[in-house]
């Protein structure tokens, strides 16, 4: 799953630092209207929706053979194999969808 964030700001400037939200959207207008405003506050800082961006949580094709080869230790060394290849290729499959959305929240408009 995608998480969405915003560049922590410290007295307007830029830290570098990622603030991770709390909400699930597909596109800045779904979090608008989660939200109910186009900006909101972290701390004391005032944030933007069309500051927000979007990030994969993670690399789903390494998490996929490594669960398929654990699956594949009952069925030996062939097992191990075939598990880790189905289980790369589950991921791979998994991290392009998730790119995806990645994508289109971050060239969704307001």
């Amino acid at each position: 799953m995608m998480k969405l964030f915003v560049e922590e700001k410290s007295g307007g400037r830029k830290t570098g630092k990622k603030l991770f939200l709390d909400k699930v959207a597909s596109t800045r207008r779904e979090l608008l209207e989660l939200l109910g405003s186009k900006d909101f506050f972290i701390g004391e800082e005032k944030y933007y929706i069309n500051q927000v961006q979007a990030q994969k949580s993670s690399d789903n094709t390494a998490m996929g053979m490594v669960l398929g080869g654990v699956l594949g230790l009952i069925g030996g060394a062939a097992g191990v194999a075939a598990g880790g290849t189905i289980g790369g290729l589950l991921g791979k499959d998994s991290d392009i969808k998730e790119q995806e959305k990645v994508d289109k929240f971050n060239g969704s408009k307001l």
